[in-house]
C-alpha cells in the first residue's frame, strides 16, 4: 500500500486502502473518499476527514482514537480533531454526499404504490374498456382517452419505482416522496369535490380519493418515522 507524507495539508482524491498511510506533519488530512489506513495529523490543532471514515488507526496531534468506536462511523462522513481526552469524532448525517437518506419504509412505499399505479396503467392499455368499468361506465369516454389515462398511470407508477431505485445510486429523493404527500392529497380533495357534482360516477371517484388518501397518508408515516430516527 501508498504511505504518504507531507510537511503541510493532505488531501487524496479517493480511497486510503487497509494497507495505505496518510500522515500530515504540519496540516489537516482530507480523504475524499474512504479511509481504511493509518492516518495522522501531527499538529495538535489539525483535524482529519474523511467521506467514510474507517481507519485501522487515527492520531492527531499524539492523541489516539480508540477503534471501539470506529464502527460507528462506518461508510459516514465524519471530522476528527484532537481532545483532552483523545480523538473526538465528529459523525456527519449520513446523506451528507449524496448517500440514501431516507428509510426502507419510505421506499418500500413508493414501489407499491408505483407497482400499483403501473399495473392499473397496462391494464387500461391493454383492456380499457373492461378495465375502465370496474369503477365508471365506459360508455362515457372513447377507448383512446381511457388508454391515454393508461399511459399516464404507466408514467406515474415509473416515477414512484424510479425514485427508490435511484436513491439507493446516491440521488436525493425525499422532497419528491414529500410532494407526493401533497399531490395526493390534492387529489382526495378534488375527486371528493367532483364527486358531490358527478352523481353517476359518485362511487368510483370517492374510491379514487381513498385509495390516495391512504397511499398519502402511509407515505407521510413512513417519512414521520424516519425523521424521529435521526
Amino acid at each position: 500500500g501508498e504511505r504518504v507524507e507531507h510537511d503541510g495539508d493532505v488531501l487524496v482524491c479517493g480511497d486510503v486502502e487497509r494497507d495505505g498511510a496518510v500522515r500530515a506533519t504540519r496540516g489537516d488530512v482530507t480523504v475524499w473518499g474512504s479511509l481504511l489506513g493509518e492516518v495522522e495529523a501531527c499538529e495538535p490543532d489539525a483535524c482529519v476527514r474523511a467521506i467514510d471514515m474507517r481507519p485501522a488507526a487515527l492520531r492527531v496531534g499524539g492523541a489516539r482514537w480508540r477503534l471501539s468506536t470506529a464502527k460507528d462511523a462506518t461508510g459516514r462522513p465524519a471530522v476528527a480533531r484532537a481532545a483532552a481526552d483523545g480523538v473526538d469524532v465528529v459523525i456527519c448525517d449520513e446523506n451528507v454526499g449524496g448517500d440514501c437518506s431516507t428509510s426502507t419504509s419510505v421506499r418500500r412505499s413508493s414501489l407499491l404504490t408505483g407497482a400499483y399505479i403501473g399495473a392499473v396503467g397496462l391494464a387500461l392499455l391493454v383492456a380499457p374498456a373492461a378495465t375502465f368499468s370496474i369503477l365508471f361506465n365506459a360508455a362515457d369516454i372513447t377507448s383512446a382517452w381511457i388508454r391515454v389515462f393508461g399511459v399516464l398511470c404507466v408514467t406515474f407508477g415509473a416515477y414512484y419505482v424510479g425514485t427508490p431505485l435511484y436513491e439507493l445510486r446516491g440521488f436525493g429523493a425525499e422532497s419528491f416522496y414529500r410532494s407526493t404527500v401533497l399531490g395526493r392529497a390534492f387529489v382526495f380533495a378534488s375527486l371528493c369535490v367532483l364527486a358531490a357534482f358527478e352523481r353517476r360516477a359518485r362511487v368510483g371517484l370517492i374510491a379514487l380519493g381513498v385509495i390516495n388518501a391512504l397511499s398519502a397518508s402511509v407515505m407521510h408515516r413512513a417519512l414521520e418515522r424516519g425523521r424521529d430516527r435521526e
